[in-house]
């Protein structure tokens, strides 16, 4: 994109259009919003379906259908009294509480799905457009004068906040009294609504989540990146402003559970520049985790950290505004959020260069404040810089509109498989099933670079759930633990998985009920891996039911409400027998003593084993602000006490240890992250995001030395459309290197 002149300011927003938008004049409104109405209710949930979620869980934007409706096009006025299907409804009048009608509240609470009709007169004194605002927890449909002027009963109310100005609709009206009606269906969360009239200022404000160009607000001293395709990375440079020293200063917010936002500073093209910036994603939450880091880029397509932190003091509320600063001295970089000091780095890569905002997902700034000494520099690069480490394996999205790997294999050095799952219809992934998907089957000769089809579709429920090995030459071999059949179950494939044996059960060895099956518990299979010697391992985890109910109110932030202890079992017979579980957290204060505090909230556990043998197995953890890693040095039979890593992370963690010694994890935190360790997990490096998706829940294999092959679909349930992408990048000692396809 060409450079575009904001006021005095001339940016360079690389891919995207921007523009500045002004507050216009109020006027004289020509109505007021009637504060009285007449409510007929409630009908039933049973008289609405609900259908399937649209864009996803996180949202939760369904469409609705009322399978019985009132005549409401044939009113005039207001009746007494409304027939809704073989329902005659009295009408009762009720005030609004400010723009709030609260009917939950009038009903004495609700169910998903109920419906009421809400009715009111307004006056005109004169022709005018008149601007209605109006927000549902969470369907509403408009009427005015027997004609529908506004329906969010296709994907719910839309906007997260749930306030008047949710949505803004027009309508010319003449002068006189106009009959409006609403139909509000009720959500989960509540069933209400609100509703008024909207100056011309506030309908501006309300259309901006739509925008697909950045919005700046001078009025309200905001900048909003484009809204429109907010999955993407945004950035704004001052190309017209080189500084030495320089102080930057802002407020931001993030107002959806996932992103990042962040200053730019030190720029000498789009790709190339320093970033302090705030990662978020959910799994921080349930830890109260607030992190901050400073990296740098280097226009491969990565964010290198050069120090990332668990920030103290300050909370991990959504939708508030919080201060940045960032401030450089030299080759000196601090940061601060909310006041408190952040992380503080030495580094030399970039002398003076443009300053700017960068970010993915939703976010938005106000108060940008930049100082700092003029330099004169080089003429401003236009252009995309950044770089793109992945790509596409399956880029046809004719079959559907999200893909994920439901396995990776690697067959011989010659071949590797990757069966592909494939859903359609803007669902969510987590609600895939044999009607809106399948599963396809892909193979590459060339270590990942290139893919063909071999095989599908297939129902998903046709493939074993489980773990794959090699169990020898063109044999695949499935491990599944079954905790109500208190067995494993193996099934084989000599066909690149297309079919599968019957199931064969395992045995268990020693005693599992002493501390596997026990009372008021549950187990689950959360890790596995193929050790060295061809031994499997598996990782049983351990919960208890019932845990969160003595506490009251409990909620994701809750301390000591879950607890899931992990154990490991090995099989040296291809997973026909299985050892007695072991702990994975030798928590004892002296040798043969009582764990002392055994660790609770393993999660997702990775396993690998290094080339000199040591096991190392990290965890996605449910509430604390770090991942737990413990380690084995003689073959799974023991466990080392387990401790916190340096950094969180979740999504599925991949762990992979490579001939040479080095040992990678990639999962979901900050974006598609990878740390690795040159010492077998003893120390680790400040971590590279390697692509921006928050969601991760891929796959990890080495294909050649030191080189790793990663699999993940875009997104889970935020976006549509979600294509796979494949990335290859080699390890050294200098850290991951982008490979592409060559």
């Amino acid at each position: 994109m060409s450079l575009t002149r904001i006021g005095k300011e001339l940016w360079d927003f690389v891919d995207a259009e921007a523009g500045e938008t002004r507050r216009p004049p109020d006027g004289r409104p020509a109505a007021a919003f009637p504060a009285r109405w007449r409510v007929f209710g409630p009908v039933g949930a049973d008289k609405t379906r609900v259908g399937e979620i649209k864009v996803g869980r996180h949202t939760n934007y369904i469409a609705v259908d009322p399978l019985v409706e009132a005549a409401v096009e044939d009113l005039s006025s207001i009746p007494d009294t409304l027939t809704v299907g073989d329902e005659e409804l009295r009408g009762r009048d009720v005030a609004m509480s400010g723009d709030l009608l609260d009917l939950g509240g009038l009903y004495g609470g609700h169910e998903q799905g109920q419906q009421a009709y809400a009715m009111a007169e307004m006056e005109v004194e004169r022709e005018a457009e008149v601007i209605f605002a109006a927000g549902a927890d969470w369907w509403m449909r408009w009427w005015i004068d027997g004609e529908q002027a506004y329906d969010t009963l296709g994907n719910g109310n839309q906007v997260d906040s749930l306030c008047r100005t949710d949505h803004c609709f027009r309508r010319r009206m003449q002068p006189g009294k106009h009959l409006l009606v609403v139909l509000v269906i009720s959500g989960q969360g509540s069933w209400r609504l609100w509703a008024g009239l909207a100056t011309p200022w506030e309908a501006i404000l309300s259309s901006l989540p739509s925008s697909n160009r950045w919005e700046f607000l001078p009025d309200l001293g905001e900048i909003r990146p484009p809204a429109a395709k907010y999955w993407t990375h945004r950035m704004a440079i001052r190309a017209d402003l080189c500084l030495a020293d320089e102080t930057i200063e802002c407020e931001y917010q993030q107002p959806i559970h996932a992103g990042h936002v962040g200053i730019v500073f030190g720029a000498q093209d789009s790709g190339h520049y320093y970033w302090a910036y705030i990662p978020l994603w959910g799994q921080l939450w349930r830890a109260r985790a607030f992190y901050a880091a400073i990296a740098k880029t280097d226009g491969s397509g990565y964010t290198r950290n050069l120090k990332m932190q668990l920030m103290p003091n300050v909370p991990l509320h959504r939708n508030i505004w919080r201060s940045l600063k960032v401030e450089r001295r030299g080759n000196r970089i601090q940061m601060w959020v909310a006041g408190v000091k952040g992380p503080c780095v030495t580094d030399d890569t970039y002398g003076p260069g443009r300053v700017g905002i960068a970010g993915f997902s939703k976010y938005n700034i106000r108060n940008l404040k930049i100082d700092g000494r003029p330099v004169k520099g080089k003429p401003w690069p236009e252009g995309d810089r950044r770089g793109r480490a992945w790509f596409e394996p399956v880029p046809d999205l004719t079959r559907g509109d999200f893909q994920g790997p439901w396995g990776l294999v690697k067959l011989s050095d010659d071949e590797v498989i990757m069966p592909v799952v494939i859903g359609r219809g803007g669902g969510s992934c987590h609600q895939l099933n044999e009607g809106n998907s399948a599963v396809y089957f892909h193979r590459s000769g060339d270590g990942g670079r290139s893919w063909s089809e071999y095989g599908g579709p297939k129902p998903a429920k046709e493939l074993p759930h489980g773990a794959w090995v090699v169990l020898r030459p063109g044999v695949i071999r499935s491990v599944m633990f079954d905790p109500d059949g208190r067995r494993f179950i193996c099934r084989d494939s000599s066909d690149r998985a297309l079919t599968w044996t019957a199931d064969r059960p395992g045995r268990l060895l020693g005693d599992w009920s002493r501390d596997i099956f026990r009372e008021k518990t549950w187990n689950g299979m959360f890790g596995f891996g193929c050790l060295n010697d061809g031994a499997l391992l598996s990782v049983i985890l351990h919960g208890y039911i019932g845990l969160n109910d003595p506490v009251p109110h409990h909620g994701q932030g809750t301390w000591g409400s879950e607890l899931a202890q992990p154990y490991c079992t090995l099989s040296h017979d291809q997973g026909m027998t299985w050892s007695e579980p072991v702990p994975m957290d030798n928590a004892a204060l002296d040798d043969g003593a009582t764990p002392d505090g055994p660790c609770g909230g393993f999660s997702e556990t990775a396993v690998a084993q290094m080339p000199g043998g040591r096991i190392v197995a990290l965890a996605r953890p449910f509430r604390s602000p770090f991942m737990w890693q413990t380690h084995s040095e003689d073959g799974g039979k023991s466990w080392r006490m387990a401790c916190y890593a340096p950094f969180s992370g979740a999504g599925g963690p991949q762990l992979v240890a490579t001939r040479s010694g080095y040992l990678a994890i990639v999962k979901r935190g900050p974006g598609v992250g990878l740390h690795f360790s040159a010492d077998g997990g003893l120390n680790w490096d400040k971590g590279t995001m390697i692509d921006f998706p928050e969601s991760f829940n891929g796959r990890a294999i080495e294909i050649e030395p030191d080189v790793l092959l990663v699999v993940y679909p875009l997104a889970m349930d935020e976006i549509r459309p979600s294509p796979m992408r494949v990335q290859r990048i080699r390890l050294t000692a200098g850290g991951p290197v982008p490979l592409g396809k060559d």
